[in-house]
């Protein structure tokens, strides 16, 4: 694991847990959603917060002007800690962290369920509640489209994938019978041997 994502995960454990102490979890998920998303979306801001050029006080002063009351005093003071210690670039693997904390804290868990053609929402619906009964948590679908599946659905939960496309199965299929032709290729082999 990198270093930077190891850093991320623990400022990310630190403002989860002070949200947790404080119980201001959800205003804590807010206000870094709100953050990461302005990152993210203004190109100039993003650059500006990473910019060496620019002061710690500066940059302290921007957010606040941008902000305002928007952030908790915690959250302000998470930041300037974040600025203080020069992890600026961190913030939008802080957020990603963040949540992933959140999603274990509250049994939730991210499914991204890949089909080859837009599921509709009901589809949407009984697959979530299928794999909330099958895992027991919560469940937050990820719908994606890959229309090279030619059909069926790809599910990958907590680093586990349930595959069901037709793309799948066809590699399934490839791999065994490249298997059973090596074991006949073998069978053929040994049998040549014994009668020479």
């Amino acid at each position: 694991m990198k270093r930077a994502s190891i850093l991320a995960k623990r400022y990310a454990k630190a403002l989860f847990l002070l949200g947790r102490e404080h119980e201001l979890l959800d205003t804590l998920q807010s206000n870094l959603s709100l953050f990461s998303q302005t990152l993210t979306e203004y190109e100039d801001f993003y650059h500006f917060i990473l910019s060496p050029e620019v002061t710690r006080r500066e940059k302290e002063n921007k957010i606040l002007e941008l902000f305002g009351e928007s952030f908790s005093k915690y959250f302000y003071s998470f930041i300037q800690i974040v600025l203080y210690k020069g992890r600026q670039d961190l913030f939008l693997e802080i957020a990603s962290a963040f949540e992933s904390e959140l999603d274990i804290f509250q049994r939730r868990v991210q499914a991204v369920v890949t089909s080859a053609v837009t599921l509709t929402p009901e589809l949407q619906r009984e697959i979530q509640q299928q794999l909330a009964a099958r895992i027991g948590k919560e469940v937050i679908l990820i719908p994606e489209v890959d229309e090279t599946l030619l059909g069926g659905i790809r599910i990958m939960v907590d680093g586990k994938v349930i595959d069901g496309s037709i793309k799948g199965q066809l590699q399934k299929m490839r791999q065994f019978l490249r298997e059973r032709s090596a074991e006949t290729l073998n069978l053929w082999q040994d049998k040549a041997t014994v009668l020479v």
